[in-house]
């Protein structure tokens, strides 16, 4: 049997069902994680830092902004792992994993480290919250309770209204003009999702990766990679942390050929996020062309884990039976081959 030809046909038809890496989580969602930051040292409260939850497998990523009193709360997520990337001016930029895979977290106290005055010019990513605190009081709160509609309370059009109200009143906030651009992808309004996120861009001055990333997949996503390429390595310049943007740069890469540079940029998506689905299917059919049975059996093992009961998860499942097959009917071949009687 010709190996090249195992479950080919079925992972094509695998790889083509829906899978965009800026979607709307889902609706059966049963964790949550809220918590307070202070200040290291200390027990001032940070207001106004930027907090962002990423890699839950089911959405790019949900991000808010700390209250008066330093508090944040995410709810309605889907078990798993995932990444709290916490931005504030003043002081260092934190990371932190979170595993919600058995148990919500509360109460959950983050103590950031004050900058050093010799790094308080730093490209740090500190700027972004400096450019938001620099909006009118009124925008900043119709920005903060948009991402509550949109991200906590699932209200897309909710959220919408707000942000727009946003940038009336501040017609420079870009990060509020990349909000809008998100809704209108949630909502299947690519026209208007593309018109937000290049404002937000132009605004930015392509210093804001969040919306280069976003405008960037947009574009590689639906029939302009080589507009998309540039904007995905620019914000991933910015924020070298970006699973969406590598993962988009591998499809690119294995869409021109260059295995080895997709497979490495899918597994720095991977290793960033560990309970995101996507990342595994594109290694799939980069271990199917490289023609590692193995390695392409792993893949279909993490994404049926992570997807089990999606239309592409049952068909990974009927995919990864028959590659199974095909590998032992072929080893058998193999081995009558090697001890002819």
């Amino acid at each position: 049997m010709d190996r090249s030809s195992i479950a080919l046909c079925g992972l094509f038809v695998f790889l083509s069902l829906p899978g965009r890496a800026f979607s709307q989580a889902g609706s059966h969602s049963s964790a949550s994680l809220s918590g307070v930051l202070f200040s290291e040292g200390g027990t001032q409260r940070i207001a106004n830092a930027s907090v962002r939850l990423s890699s839950d497998g089911q959405s790019s990523w949900q991000e808010l902004v700390t209250n008066d009193s330093g508090e944040f709360s995410f709810q309605g997520l889907s078990p798993g792992h995932f990444l709290l990337q916490i931005r504030a001016t003043g002081f260092d930029p934190l990371e932190k994993p979170v595993d919600l895979s058995f148990a919500s977290e509360r109460g959950f106290s983050i103590f950031l480290k004050p900058k050093a005055a010799s790094n308080e010019n730093a490209p740090t990513g500190s700027s972004v919250s400096v450019h938001e605190l620099s909006m009118p009081m009124a925008a900043r709160e119709l920005v903060t309770s948009g991402k509550r509609k949109f991200y906590v309370e699932k209200n897309p059009r909710g959220g919408l209204k707000d942000f727009q109200s946003a940038v009336a009143k501040a017609h420079n906030y870009y990060e509020a003009y990349q909000q809008i651009g998100l809704v209108y992808l949630v909502l299947q309004n690519l026209p208007e999702a593309e018109k937000n996120l290049r404002k937000s861009v132009e605004l930015s001055h392509s210093e804001y990766p969040d919306a280069d990333i976003a405008l960037g997949a947009l574009l590689a996503d639906h029939g302009d990679p080589a507009n998309g390429e540039p904007l995905l390595r620019r914000g991933l310049q910015l924020f070298p942390h970006s699973w969406i943007a590598l993962y988009e740069l591998a499809n690119i890469e294995l869409a021109r050929g260059h295995l080895q540079t997709a497979r490495e940029a899918a597994q720095q998506a991977e290793a960033l996020a560990p309970a995101q689905p996507l990342p595994h299917r594109v290694l799939a059919i980069i271990h199917l062309q490289e023609k590692n049975y193995p390695e392409l059996l792993v893949e279909l093992d993490a994404f049926i884990a992570l997807e089990p009961d999606s239309p592409a998860g049952i068909r990974a499942k009927e995919i990864r039976a028959q590659t199974q097959r095909a590998l032992e009917t072929a080893e058998a071949a193999d081995a009558v081959a090697s001890h002819p009687q």
